[in-house]
C-alpha cells in the first residue's frame, strides 16, 4: 500500500624492480631491527586457517612512515620467522597519507603452502617505497593458531544471546495433585547452564540444561491460575546471555470440580499503512545570497495497523526553486536532518541520513523508515532543512514543492 503528501517548501627506470615485486613473494624475512609503526584491525577476527579469504579488512592504526607510500603489502607467517602474502601487492600509491585497509585474497594455509602448527603468528602490513624498498617498521598484529582455527590475541567473541520457551505438560485445567511436566527449550542448544522455574515469584524448581533442554515434573500448583516462567541462567555468563520464558498459564481446579469451557473466537481485521502531516507550507527564514535559509519540516505521522510488521519506509524529494523571472535555485540545495520517534506500538522507527545542502534532497532520500517485523505502530517524523543559496542567485521569493512518499 503506498500514501503520498505533498509539502511546499519556501525557501620508468626502476619499472622492472616494480613489476616483480607486484607478483608477489612466497616468503619474506622479518626486516632487521624492525620496530613497530603500529598495529592493524583485523575482520574478523577469528576463523578456520582455511577460510578463503582469510580477512576481509586489515586496517592499520596509522599512515605509512612518509616516502613509503608507493605500495602495501598484507603478509603472514610465525612470530620472528618468514611471512607469506595474503594477496597481491597493492600498489594504489598514497598509503603515507592516511590510515588504509587491505584484503586478503587467500587462506592463511594457502599462503604459508600448508595447514600451520599451533602457535603464534603475526599478520603484518609492510610499507615499500619505490626508490627505497621496504620499510624496516611494519605494522603488526599477532594472532595465535590452535587446532585449525585462528584468532587474534586477546579477541574476545561477543556474548551470544538465548532464548527460553517454556511448555506445560498437561496444558490445563488439571485437578489439584495432578503431575504437570515443565519443559523449558533453550536456544542454541549448545549454551550450557540452568533453568529455574517459578510460579509468579515463587521458585517451584531447578533442572540443568541437557541438550538444550532442562524439566521438572511438580505436583503441587495450587488451585486457581498459575503463571510459570523459565529463567535460564548461563554456566558461562561470557559466552552465553541469559533469559526469560514468556508467561505459561496452568489452571488447577479443586477435586471434584466439574469444568465446562467455552471456546471464544474473534475475527480480527487488519489497519492500513497511513500517512498525515501537519501542514502544508513551510516559511524558511535568514536568506541571504551565499547563505543558507533555513526551517523545519511539518511533522509526519505514520501509522501501520496492518497487522503483518512488513515495514515501511517514508521518503522525500523536492522539485527546483523557481523565482523572480524564471530564476532557479536546484532542488538538491535543500538539505535536511531528519527525525524519528514512536508515538504507540511496538515498533521502533529510524531517521533517514542527513543531507547537507548541495547534495540533497534534489534526489529522493530517506525521512524515517521501519524494518521488517518491527514496523507496527504510530509514529512521527521530521527533519530540520536548509536551503542553500548560491552566491549568483537572484534575490527574490523562491518555492519549490516537497513530496513526501510512503511505501
Amino acid at each position: 500500500m503506498k500514501a503520498t503528501k505533498t509539502l511546499l517548501g519556501r525557501a620508468a627506470a626502476l619499472a622492472g624492480a616494480v613489476a616483480l615485486t607486484t607478483v608477489g613473494l612466497v616468503g619474506v624475512a622479518a626486516p632487521a631491527q624492525a620496530a613497530a609503526a603500529g598495529t592493524i584491525t583485523l575482520n574478523p577476527t577469528s576463523g578456520s586457517v582455511t577460510d578463503n579469504p582469510m580477512l576481509s579488512q586489515a586496517t592499520t592504526s596509522a599512515a605509512c612512515p612518509t616516502g613509503f607510500g608507493d605500495q602495501a603489502a598484507l603478509r603472514v607467517g610465525p612470530v620472528g620467522g618468514q611471512v607469506a602474502n595474503l594477496n597481491r601487492i597493492a600498489s594504489d600509491t598514497g598509503y603515507d597519507t592516511a590510515p588504509f585497509t587491505l584484503a586478503a585474497n587467500r587462506s592463511m594455509a594457502t599462503a604459508l603452502a600448508g595447514t600451520p602448527a599451533n602457535g603464534d603468528y603475526v599478520v603484518v602490513i609492510e610499507c615499500l617505497s619505490e626508490l627505497n624498498g621496504v620499510h624496516p617498521d611494519r605494522f603488526e598484529t599477532v594472532i595465535t593458531v590452535n587446532g585449525g582455527n585462528w584468532r587474534a590475541k586477546g579477541a574476545v567473541d561477543p556474548v551470544v544471546p538465548t532464548t527460553t520457551v517454556l511448555g506445560a505438560s498437561p496444558a490445563g485445567p488439571v485437578e489439584a495433585g495432578t503431575a504437570v511436566t515443565l519443559t523449558a527449550t533453550v536456544d542454541p542448544a549448545a549454551a550450557a547452564g540452568t533453568v529455574s522455574f517459578r510460579n509468579g515469584s515463587t521458585a517451584v524448581g531447578t533442572a540443568p540444561v541437557s541438550g538444550g533442554t532442562a524439566a521438572i515434573t511438580i505436583s503441587t500448583l495450587p488451585v486457581g491460575s498459575n503463571s510459570l516462567t523459565a529463567q535460564f541462567t548461563p554456566a558461562d555468563p561470557a559466552a552465553f546471555g541469559p533469559s526469560t520464558s514468556t508467561e505459561v498459564n496452568v489452571q488447577v481446579t479443586a477435586p471434584g470440580a466439574v469444568n465446562k469451557g467455552q471456546e471464544i473466537t474473534a475475527e480480527i481485521v487488519g489497519g492500513g499503512l497511513s500517512l498525515e502531516v501537519a501542514g502544508t507550507a513551510v516559511a524558511l527564514s535568514g536568506g541571504v545570497v551565499g547563505g543558507t535559509a533555513t526551517g523545519t519540516l511539518n511533522t509526519a505521522t505514520v501509522t501501520d495497523l496492518r497487522g503483518t510488521s512488513a515495514g515501511w519506509n517514508l521518503t522525500g524529494q523536492v522539485e527546483d526553486f523557481v523565482g523572480p523571472a524564471g530564476a532557479t535555485i536546484d532542488g538538491n540545495q535543500l538539505g535536511w536532518t531528519p527525525n524519528a520517534g514512536k508515538v504507540s506500538g511496538s515498533g521502533t522507527a529510524t531517521a533517514g541520513a542527513a543531507a547537507a545542502p548541495g547534495t540533497g534532497l534534489g534526489e529522493t532520500r530517506t525521512l524515517c523508515r521501519a524494518d521488517e517485523g518491527s514496523s507496527a505502530g504510530t509514529f512521527e517524523c521530521g527533519a530540520g532543512l536548509g536551503l542553500g543559496i548560491p552566491d549568483t542567485t537572484t534575490p527574490g521569493s523562491y518555492a519549490g514543492t516537497l513530496t513526501l512518499t510512503l511505501v
